[in-house]
């Protein structure tokens, strides 16, 4: 129950705040003037609160409860239970790295679902990777390595820290600028590190996670090193890109041919195509790091 709502415009923000938890249909109660021969009860949906004309210092609101808790806190008081001495025997044995492939596996159905366009289904993904998540933390919290606010308090404090231009006083004028301020805030958060040994082995390219997928690994090493205008010339590979951005008219369609065509190639010759853009990624970063040794702007 909530009173004292006084205006439309409060009311209003009462509606924003409440619909981050409750559909927008979800069915409220206005009560004005209660115990007063004026009284009025009404009953309508959550998104018309702010659109009653007959709102002031007299009216109050009442939320039924959800029958279904729509909050990460509900989701985490789940799983705590569940992991509790009367809880699941499945959920209480796992650990972390026994739910590592679970992780994984729910990740590519969100993106299966995003790929497909399908809203519904992805809103079903999003809430099993939400439960892998649900599920790291509560295992740590319970081994007592983090608290659930940490990890929270964890990502706005980097997302604050990394949007300088967003919430501080930082201009930029264009997206080049403002990936370069990017890279700058992540040096400056790597010199934190601790001593000189340990800053001056960390490369830009470490932020990379080792895990991916071998082909989606080579991109997004490809992608962090040009940010820094660093590009591979003369090698016979190289030509052969060069002559195939030429020649190819570089649509999606004919890209993904190509490296299936690749693919194929690999398995002719009895290659693991995945080890091996593994390995070829592995060269490419030991290249950018003698680079990045021998580029003391860097």
């Amino acid at each position: 129950m909530l009173s004292q709502l006084y205006s439309r415009e409060i009311a209003s923000e009462v509606k924003l705040t409440l619909m981050n938890l409750y559909p927008d249909e979800y069915a409220v109660t206005l009560v004005r003037a209660a115990g007063t021969p004026e009284a009025v009860v009404r009953t309508l949906p959550l998104y018309e609160l702010d659109r009653q004309p007959d709102v002031d210092h007299l009216t109050s609101l009442y939320i039924p409860p959800l029958k279904e808790p729509a909050s990460f806190a509900a989701l985490q008081d789940v799983v705590a239970h569940l992991r509790a001495p009367e809880g699941c025997p499945w959920d209480r044995r796992q650990t972390h790295k026994s739910l590592r492939d679970g992780l994984l596996e729910e990740t590519y159905e969100v993106l299966e679902a995003i790929d497909a366009g399908d809203a519904g289904k992805l809103r079903e993904e999003l809430g099993d990777l939400l439960l892998q998540v649900a599920l790291q933390i509560q295992i740590a919290t319970e081994d007592g390595e983090f608290m659930p606010g940490e990890v929270v308090a964890g990502i706005v404090s980097k997302l604050w820290r990394r949007h300088p231009h967003v919430f501080g006083d930082l201009t930029v004028e264009s997206e080049a600028e403002l990936l370069h301020n990017w890279e700058v805030i992540k040096q400056q958060e790597r010199d934190e590190l601790g001593d000189e040994a340990a800053r001056e082995a960390v490369s830009a390219l470490n932020g990379v996670p080792r895990s991916l997928p071998a082909l989606a690994r080579a991109q997004a090493l490809s992608a962090r090193a040009a940010r820094f205008d660093y590009e591979e010339y003369g090698s016979p590979a190289d030509k052969l890109a060069r002559h195939l951005e030429e020649e190819m008219p570089g649509d999606e369609k004919e890209l993904g041919d190509l490296l299936l065509a690749l693919t194929n190639l690999a398995r002719r010759r009895e290659i693991d195509a995945e080890s091996a853009l593994r390995a070829a990624s592995a060269r490419f970063v030991a290249r950018f790091e003698e680079w990045e040794k021998s580029s003391p702007e860097v």
